[in-house]
């Protein structure tokens, strides 16, 4: 096992977390004064998100934005959680592009959205002529040690799998789970939320797509730990 450490680009503001009012949008008590906050997660969070619990917030400097804030991570009970799916994206992307993710060191990036049958995978990686389509999947649902994917039916999910098995037929394909969060020993498919996207992740396997893992620790209020090939992943 294997892990680094990055500073986060941005400054982050601690408040507490208050509600949410839908998907996208959450409610946070900051210098106590109750403000509007973008949540860049549409799972249902049902682990992650608390009343007063813990929330830190980046401040955005974009006129045309409906909220000032966004929200980055929570802690709750101790635990920090990163929220912000986009950052499982961005975080590997400069991994790969600086060399430092152990499983795909030697790979670089070609384009990232790329069009595959109708569904856009996250990366598209080339090496000495070799393709590499590479989808990342930001994990915060966890019970009992156990890290789930997801934790919402997921139609788009399932697509970028069956994208993935037509892909690994002339190429090479990849899944990322990204556990954002450090107290998950096991990660599985979710099959009581999405029977259907175990059973695709199971015959992804057997097709011969790689399954990669690593998980990041959120270090109030600036840093977070990656730490490579946790946890261990399991179809059951």
């Amino acid at each position: 096992m294997s892990q680094l450490t990055v500073k986060l680009s941005f400054k982050l503001l601690k408040g507490f977390f208050i509600r949410r009012l839908n998907r996208f949008l959450v409610e946070v008590e900051l210098n106590n004064e109750r403000v509007l906050s973008h949540l860049p997660n549409s799972g249902r969070m049902s682990t992650v998100l608390s009343p007063k619990c813990e929330a830190y917030v980046k401040e955005e400097s974009s006129p045309n934005r409906k909220t000032k804030y966004t929200m980055f991570a929570v802690r709750r009970e101790g635990i920090p959680i990163i929220v912000d799916t986009r950052f499982a994206n961005k975080l590997t992307k400069l991994l790969i592009e600086k060399s430092l993710f152990p499983p795909l060191r030697k790979y670089r990036i070609v384009k990232e959205n790329v069009l595959k049958n109708s569904s856009k995978i996250d990366f598209l990686l080339g090496r000495n002529g070799q393709r590499f389509y590479l989808e990342v999947k930001s994990v915060s649902y966890v019970v009992d040690e156990v890290a789930m994917f997801p934790d919402a039916p997921t139609s788009r999910g399932r697509k970028h799998i069956e994208t993935l098995i037509k892909c690994v037929e002339g190429f090479n394909a990849g899944i990322l789970f990204t556990v954002q969060r450090p107290d998950a020993k096991k990660l599985r498919p979710c099959r009581e939320i999405d029977p259907k996207f175990s059973e695709l992740i199971a015959k992804a396997v057997k097709s011969g797509i790689k399954i990669f893992t690593q998980t990041l620790v959120f270090h109030p209020m600036n840093t977070v730990e990656i730490i490579f090939h946790k946890p261990v992943f399991s179809i059951s």
